[in-house]
């Protein structure tokens, strides 16, 4: 009740941007009797009136702004004083003349009138648009909250039951020994890939969680040597590649300049991009994982494989979060996963300044990239998130996602 006292009329417009009523009301009387002064001493001293009557303006502008359509009659009352003092007093200015000025008051009152309105409507609806705005960032600030609150307990409560379930498991497992049967074995087996991939999960999901507040994060930062990164995640994964009979190599540029990063996120951002080819590469596919130094200040790391391929369309998505791909069978067999591993590689690679790519086509098998700015030579920080590498720097034909 007190805020709707202060606006104006028609308009979203509070109090303390403008006088009030009462005093636009003084001002506007003030400048009229002003003018009528002036207009009468002109007219029936001086007998001038052309010069003068322009001064109306001057109240008739107020009041449009003040009043909207309202300042007609400001208008009315001005020029109806033009038009009896003309008639009383011998100016030397013929009636038509002045009525063609009362004409022009009307005129200039209806179009300021007119446009103030349009004005008031405009400021009221951005003052509406800017308070839902308000609520809408305020009630996101509320979700953030409770999302990062929720991951942490979902993540706390559910590593506990399943690492607590795959060491019973080890453990019937030793205690029965050899006794297991064909069928018992296959089915312990199916139940340890399974606990596997909810740890999987839930080291994806604390990892997720943990990008919520990247401010905590950038603290860790120090200077990278990718080269090495990389070697030590193909080596970490070469057995793995090797039971799907792949071969997993490295092209590695010499001298390669070092980053500046978070060296278990980049590490997480790699062993993603070579875990995800392996699983979607067929048996005896090829991966290839280089590095490479782009105009002088970005550093490129590109995993190639022979895969399955993506298509246009599903590039698009990759991305996102939680997002999985229908199509994505690798000898006839459906890969697991939830969707969190490309989300979570772009989210690190922004953080960092640097962008993701893709460069891909089905049945030809898929680029996956990222550039990242040369670790900085000054003592500023080794994280510059507004360091954002433009699409000029390097052209990529593939899909770089926003």
């Amino acid at each position: 009740m007190t805020e709707d006292k202060n606006r104006l009329p028609h308009s979203g417009i509070m109090q303390d941007s403008v006088p009030s009523s009462i005093n636009r009301f003084v001002i506007i009387c003030v400048l009229s009797i002003a003018f009528i002064v002036i207009t009468a001493y002109f007219h029936l001293d001086r007998r001038e009136s052309i010069g003068y009557s322009h001064f109306a303006y001057i109240p008739i502008i107020f009041a449009g702004f003040w009043w909207g359509r309202k300042a007609i009659f400001v208008a009315m009352i001005l020029g109806l004083d033009v038009l009896v003092l003309s008639s009383i007093s011998n100016s030397g200015s013929p009636l038509w003349a002045d009525i063609i000025r009362v004409l022009f008051f009307m005129i200039v009152a209806f179009v300021i009138g007119e446009l103030s309105i349009e004005l008031m409507k405009t400021h009221r609806a951005l003052r509406e648009r800017s308070e839902r705005l308000r609520k809408a960032n305020s009630s996101l600030r509320e979700f953030a909250k409770l999302r990062k609150a929720f991951l942490h307990i979902a993540i706390h409560d559910m590593k506990s039951p399943v690492s607590a379930t795959t060491m019973l498991l080890h453990s019937l497992q030793t205690l029965l020994g050899d006794s297991l049967t064909e069928k018992q074995e296959h089915l312990v087996t199916r139940m340890h890939a399974r606990l596997d991939e909810a740890a999987s999960f839930l080291r994806d999901f604390q990892l997720f969680a943990q990008l919520e507040d990247p401010s905590q994060i950038k603290k860790q930062a120090k200077m990278i040597d990718l080269n090495g990164l990389i070697s030590n995640v193909v080596s970490a994964n070469q057995d793995l590649a090797h039971n799907r009979k792949q071969t997993l190599t490295c092209n590695l540029e010499d001298n390669l300049p070092p980053v500046g990063g978070v060296e278990r996120l980049i590490r997480e951002v790699i062993t993603n991009l070579v875990t995800n080819a392996i699983k979607y590469t067929p048996e005896k596919g090829s991966i290839v994982v280089r590095s490479s130094t782009r105009d002088k200040s970005v550093v490129s790391l590109e995993v190639e494989d022979n895969g399955i391929g993506i298509s246009e369309e599903n590039q698009k998505k990759l991305f996102r979060e939680f997002v999985r791909i229908k199509d994505n069978d690798v000898s006839g067999q459906k890969v697991g996963g939830i969707g969190l591993g490309l989300s979570i590689v772009k989210r690190i690679i922004d953080m960092h300044g640097g962008r993701v790519y893709i460069i891909s086509e089905p049945g030809k098998g898929s680029i996956f990239g990222f550039d990242i700015h040369i670790c900085p030579a000054d003592e500023g920080p080794l994280i510059r998130p507004a360091l954002r590498i433009p699409k000029e720097v390097v052209k990529v034909k593939g899909y770089v996602p926003e």
